[in-house]
């Protein structure tokens, strides 16, 4: 029974590798796009958009898989069938956006902006990385004696972090409207002093969110680290202390980092958050049989966190925070990625709990899931490096 047991738990693991694996390595890959939504001369609006070019055809395609294979799929099609692709992606976004004054006139903005000649350098490899993103721009009239404008976005651009005028920031999610904004300026200026405590509130949970996503289901190198210090500890005080290590670590680099006082590349920081990775797999596994406990693993663990929170510094660079709630956001993005982690320790550990009393599960269970984080890091390393 034990045997099948095991089997069974063996086969779960291999295809929790395989889909690890086919994933993108880079953790925080999944692109938030920025919006700007100009209003100020109270007759006229400019709806500008800066998405990945690549990755809205992908979601209009409904193509799985990495970039790579959205461009094969592209680049098999003829010019005229592209010329199409191109339009119809522009359309679509068109009217599945929405612009809402006093919630009850709608507009759909018509975008322009997605050059055919544009996605042919994409597809010749003449473009970087960084050429991907295009701006979708629409421009219109402001109805009559409309005080306040909301905005929806098509899912095609996922999640959006837009600025209104001024700006005022806001992180919409895919699909939904966002919050009604003033379009006369001195009834905006009277509305923000009287909602300040909203704004906080708002603000909090919004970055809770980002943090925890960008733990789960975005943040897999850093759920591979939490994994691998809740095997290493065959103590509660041991996996106590070396989770407290690594969160205050990582709570450093990310303010400093977001302060802009310590500034590394993502080249230079994503290969060593996976060597970090591959170092406690190792360790774990060099150790698996050993009652000793290694004290001087802590102090390591305290300078991966450093790693670890400048890679959360990234992410939120990307996201941006508001003026106006600066270190709120950032404490709640940090309280986000705390509750992901923690997330991660506790579903591990129910998972994990009825095998625990089972005399193989240092020797086999623990032996296979390190042996496992370790095979993916190393996997993610080579990526990261080439």
């Amino acid at each position: 029974m034990y045997i099948c047991t095991l089997s069974k738990f063996y086969l779960v693991v291999t295809l929790l590798i395989s889909a690890l694996i086919s994933v993108n390595s880079f953790a925080h890959s999944d692109d938030i796009n920025k919006a700007t939504l100009s209003i100020e001369n109270h007759e006229q609006y400019r709806l500008t958009v800066t998405v990945d070019f690549v990755h809205l055809l992908k979601r209009h395609l409904e193509v799985s898989g990495n970039d790579e294979k959205t461009i094969n799929v592209i680049n098999q099609m003829s010019f005229v069938e592209q010329k199409k692709l191109v339009e119809a992606v522009q359309a679509r976004v068109s009217q599945q956006s929405s612009l809402h004054f006093d919630r009850h006139v709608q507009i759909m903005p018509t975008f322009k902006g997605l050059q055919l000649q544009h996605l042919k350098r994409i597809l010749s490899q003449q473009a970087n990385l960084s050429e991907y993103k295009t701006q979708l721009i629409a421009t219109g009239k402001i109805p009559r004696d409309v005080s306040e404008v909301a905005i929806s976005f098509s899912p095609l651009i996922g999640q959006v972090i837009v600025n209104i005028i001024r700006p005022e920031q806001e992180i919409i999610g895919t699909g939904n409207i966002s919050s009604s904004y003033q379009i006369d300026l001195s009834r905006a200026n009277s509305a923000k002093n009287t909602l300040k405590t909203p704004a906080a509130i708002k603000y909090t949970v919004d970055y809770i969110y980002q943090g925890f996503i960008h733990i789960i289901p975005k943040g897999l190198d850093h759920i591979l680290f939490v994994l691998a210090l809740l095997l290493f500890a065959k103590r509660r005080s041991t996996l106590i202390w070396q989770v407290s290590a690594f969160t205050l670590a990582h709570t450093i680099t990310l303010a400093l980092g977001i302060y802009g006082l310590i500034t590394i590349s993502s080249a230079v920081v994503e290969p060593l958050i996976a060597l970090s990775i591959i170092y406690v797999g190792v360790e774990n596994i060099y150790r698996s049989n050993k009652m000793t406990t290694n004290h001087a693993r802590l102090a390591i663990i305290f300078a991966f966190g450093l790693l670890h929170g400048l890679g959360f510094a990234s992410v939120l660079t990307e996201v941006g925070l508001p003026d106006s709630q600066y270190l709120v956001s950032l404490i709640a993005f940090n309280i986000g990625v705390e509750l992901g982690q923690l997330t991660v320790i506790a579903l591990a550990f129910i998972c994990l709990l009825p095998f625990s009393v089972k005399v193989w599960y240092q020797k086999k269970l623990v032996l296979a899931l390190n042996v496992a984080i370790a095979v993916i890091a190393t996997y993610w390393l080579i990526e990261r490096l080439i």
